[in-house]
């Protein structure tokens, strides 16, 4: 059977402030089927499998979200792997609206990383 509509991704509307997230894999870099960018390239999208109340996922992480779990993991994402996050839901600025958005918050903050020291 095929569900029209629905997809396995996290939603803003399904999530409460508290909910964690564990990760699945080391994600991957997906083209978007919807937007581009103006001068007609496709915008893409890190799309990492997560773990949120027992259910397998998919989730968009936007930069602000990488950037929070590059800085409690460090930049290899296959490190990311069976670690865990906060979800918090805040409003935000949106195209002038606001709206309710995912911000991880990571407590553990062993950064590594794999870039030299120099």
């Amino acid at each position: 059977m095929v569900m029209l509509g629905s997809s396995n991704y996290v939603k803003t509307a399904e999530v409460k402030d508290g909910d964690t997230i564990i990760f699945r894999n080391e994600g991957e870099w997906i083209e978007n089927t919807t937007y581009k960018y103006p001068d007609g390239n496709p915008k893409v999208d890190f799309v990492v499998k997560v773990e949120l109340n027992g259910e397998e996922k998919s989730m968009r992480l936007n930069k602000t979200n990488r950037d929070i779990v590059i800085n409690a993991y460090g930049n290899n994402t296959s490190k990311w792997i069976g670690k865990s996050a906060k979800i918090t839901k805040e409003k935000v600025l949106v195209a002038g609206k606001k709206m309710d958005c995912i911000i991880l918050e990571v407590e553990n903050s062993s950064q590594e990383t794999d870039e030299l020291p120099f």
